[in-house]
């Protein structure tokens, strides 16, 4: 292991780390921990939905035009580009054209920007409402232990922007629907109590111009709340008592599927020898590594594994990787233990890497501790 995690208690919790937590304390923990965050590759997606956000937002102020909508979305772009080429994992994404619907959502963003722009300047603009806000205002409530930042609320409705809404014919759309739901449920219970106002409507908007409503019933929003404060407290607590890691984590198909923290987590892979991934969305593996073949073009090189994992055929099976995307791992020597997150299956059944998948050394992963469980074991040394 090179390196350590040390998760620590937290002040306040809100709708990102809500929709972690609920599903599992260890995942809660991990999203609020900063060194966390470069073993996480991210999705261009959402940084798409972040700048066609941007463009709707600005294109809505005083004096906005079209060219005011496109230096928004460069400068937008430009950001995650930037911060992209300086992540370890992200740096395959450096390339903002090559980003998974990158033009279809260019376009979308600065034609609603343009509709919003004819609106505005033919005279009907809207008078702001009262008791409103424009966009990602950092609110808090419940003293300061529930914190959030919605995207837009104009008085009335609560406004969320996705980089998409899944198909309801996917597997796991309905987690992530109600994921959304979820979000803005506790969003509307901050609202009401930080600006006195409860939103009326709930909206989710995707950046291809779908829309979600979403029913936001005061009772329903405080009981969300209340249940996001009483996750905050467990895990607390839990961390306070010294227990290991894996005492957080809930290790299953609905706590482990599309968890961006597979290859840090302690008790994701002892479930995953048992279990499989079959019940999840993207494969993972765990791998010995047995030789490396170089390829010819300096980029590509095939790691052999022997993988044993149910539903996996038995036996050494090749991983065909990129330096250019999955990193370079020819060092490694044999016998090194791999995990591969995000992976494919071919209709044989084994291994496929694409450009979401991440290939890490064991010995190149840090070790995660609780922050009482270090201090214990100092106090004992």
């Amino acid at each position: 292991m090179h390196g350590q995690i040390v998760l620590t208690p937290l002040n306040r919790t809100g709708p990102t780390l809500w929709s972690h937590m609920r599903l599992c304390p260890l995942r809660g923990a991990f999203a609020a921990s900063r060194a966390a965050e470069s073993f996480v590759l991210h999705d261009p997606r959402a940084w798409l939905g972040t700048a066609f956000h941007k463009v709707v937002e600005a294109a809505a102020q005083p004096g906005a035009t079209a060219a005011t909508a496109e230096q928004v979305w460069t400068a937008a772009v430009d950001e995650a580009a930037a911060s992209a080429r300086s992540h370890r994992l992200d740096a395959r994404y450096a390339a903002p054209d090559r980003w998974p619907g990158y033009f279809l959502v260019r376009q979308r963003a600065l034609s609603s920007a343009q509709a919003i722009i004819t609106a505005n300047t033919g005279g009907q603009r809207k008078a702001p409402r009262s008791g409103g806000m424009s966009a990602e205002r950092l609110l808090l409530a419940r003293g300061g232990r529930l914190a959030g930042r919605p995207d837009r609320f104009d008085g009335r409705v609560l406004t969320e922007y996705k980089s998409s809404i899944p198909d309801i014919a996917w597997r796991g759309a309905e987690a992530v629907l109600e994921g959304f739901r979820r979000q803005l449920r506790l969003y509307a219970a901050i609202i009401a109590e930080a600006l006195g106002r409860w939103p009326a409507e709930g909206r989710v908007v995707a950046a291809s111009g779908q829309t979600m409503d979403v029913p936001l019933d005061p009772a329903v929003c405080e009981a969300e709340a209340r249940d996001a404060l009483a996750a905050l407290d467990s895990l607390n607590r839990t961390l306070a008592a010294a227990a290991p890691p894996e005492a957080l984590a809930r290790p299953g198909e609905e706590a482990c599927t599309a968890c961006p923290f597979q290859a840090l987590c302690p008790a994701f892979w002892p479930w995953l020898a048992t279990a499989g991934s079959n019940g999840l969305t993207e494969t993972a593996a765990a791998g010995v590594l047995d030789w490396i073949e170089p390829g010819q073009d300096g980029d590509l090189y095939t790691a052999y594994l022997s993988v044993h994992q149910p539903s996996m055929p038995p036996g050494i099976q090749p991983l065909v990787l990129r330096r250019s995307i999955h990193g370079d791992l020819t060092a490694s020597p044999k016998d090194a233990r791999w995990r591969i997150v995000s992976a494919k299956l071919k209709p044989d059944g084994r291994l496929r890497a694409d450009r979401s998948t991440c290939v890490f050394a064991l010995d190149d992963l840090p070790s995660v501790v609780t922050a009482a469980a270090t201090a214990s074991a100092d106090q004992l040394s």
